[in-house]
């Protein structure tokens, strides 16, 4: 399966298109966007995508953006999501509530844990959970999305250029 992660688009419209047209591109099955949506409109892009989202810490007015979710058809969106896909257990949030993270780690129960906040990339396996990052794409120098294919554990980095 693959899963196309974003995370940090803080409304950022354009960057969330050419991010959507990369991720049909490359043919994902399902979309989670790790938080700091900041608006529900934004959650319109991703009509017709099997997705998911989780509230960031920009995400302040959450009965508007569940009712989005409620209107396009997707799950509740809350601090964090628990799901399993393709035979791997996978903990999207994001990722401001530090030792909330840490226990998720030690846990030692997922597959993968997908986070954001920190609008930087990162992929690395601890206590054999892979950690994923996508960074961001609002208002970087560099910003990226990230394709994860459960089937060979390989997380492709993708940059998005700005115009």
């Amino acid at each position: 399966m693959k899963i196309g992660i974003i995370s940090d688009t803080h409304n950022d419209v354009a960057m969330v298109g050419k991010a959507i047209t990369v991720f049909k591109a490359r043919g994902v099955d399902l979309v989670v966007h790790a938080g700091d949506l900041t608006s529900p409109k934004i959650m319109e892009l991703f009509k017709g995508m099997p997705s998911r989202f989780v509230l960031g810490n920009c995400d302040l007015d959450t009965e508007a953006i569940n009712e989005k979710a409620h209107d396009l058809g997707f799950d509740s969106v809350e601090e964090s999501c628990d799901f399993s896909v393709g035979g791997k257990r996978i903990l999207l949030f994001h990722g401001n509530d530090i030792p909330s993270f840490r226990k998720a780690v030690s846990s030692g129960l997922y597959d993968y844990i997908i986070k954001g906040h920190t609008h930087i990339f990162e992929n690395y396996v601890s206590n054999k959970t892979r950690i994923i990052n996508p960074g961001s794409v609002y208002r970087e120098d560099e910003r990226t999305v990230s394709v994860l294919d459960t089937e060979t554990d390989r997380v492709e980095k993708i940059k998005i250029e700005v115009d």
